[in-house]
């Protein structure tokens, strides 16, 4: 690991691992939202599906034929549904964006922790020869 002579000393040492801390901070905090956007997202398609479907069981359905009020409550209750899909297909793909930033902070950790190594090694050699 090379850096400039301006990150060499212990301030910038110090600085760097506050912002990595702070960054990785930040991730668990972005993950617990989107997961809890996740868990959101799926509890209303499922209760905006069973309004759908609620919303569809029309009694004397035969005596309504050519209704334009029943055609147009149907096409309501389909767009609700098609809302329902999308939105737990919309849920699916952030579950898949939570597990990609689970693998990214784990990365980001292991990167943290081999900084940390390397800066205690240079440190002690450095420290050894004077």
């Amino acid at each position: 690991m090379g850096f400039s002579t301006a990150l060499q000393g212990r301030a910038a040492h110090e600085a760097l691992v506050v912002r990595q801390d702070a960054e990785l901070r930040l991730m668990e905090v972005m993950k617990r939202a989107l997961q809890l956007r996740v868990k959101c997202d799926k509890e209303y398609a499922i209760n905006l599906a069973s309004v759908a479907q609620q919303g569809l069981k029309i009694d004397r359905a035969d005596e309504m034929q050519g209704s334009l009020i029943t055609k147009s409550w149907r096409s309501y209750m389909d767009e609700l549904d098609h809302q329902s899909k999308q939105f737990k297909t919309n849920a699916e793909l952030l579950e898949v964006v939570c597990e990609k930033l689970t693998h990214l902070s784990q990365d980001k950790r292991k990167a943290r922790k081999t900084y940390q190594e390397e800066h205690t090694k240079i440190a002690a050699r450095l420290n050894h020869n004077k």
